[in-house]
């Protein structure tokens, strides 16, 4: 019997810290793609996370190649959809930019990743 209770407390933890683990939010998937190349400068990075964000600690930055930071500085995590956070950007000139990303889950977990877009034509 004591055997069956140890394996049973011993699943339940690994149970839980698996569930744990699962709880960063990573990014989904982003608009403008990454990686991509793409004719027309983007109004709006959108990036879409595995997990629901706490908005006042995630936060996106768009770079373009001399590291000068070239969006509007007005992020925000979508109020229907808490996993979409958007930044505005002005029409870029053709060039390569790094889009900089904080993401901070609700349950607070906090995960950071770059990716970059090329902007062919503004």
């Amino acid at each position: 019997m004591k055997l069956v209770r140890k394996l049973i407390l011993a699943l339940g933890l690994f149970t839980g810290c698996a569930t744990l683990a699962e709880a960063h939010a990573f990014l989904d998937h982003a608009e403008p793609k990454v990686g991509s190349t793409i004719k027309v400068s983007p109004s709006v990075v959108n990036i879409w996370f595995t997990e629901e964000l706490e908005g006042a600690f995630s936060k996106i930055q768009v770079f373009d190649a001399k590291g000068t930071e070239v969006d509007q500085k007005n992020v925000k995590v979508d109020l229907t959809d808490k996993s979409l956070m958007s930044v505005s950007v002005p029409k870029l000139p053709a060039g390569t930019y790094k889009v900089v990303w904080n993401a901070v889950a609700v349950d607070t977990h906090h995960t950071t990743g770059t990716f970059t877009f090329v902007v062919t034509a503004p």
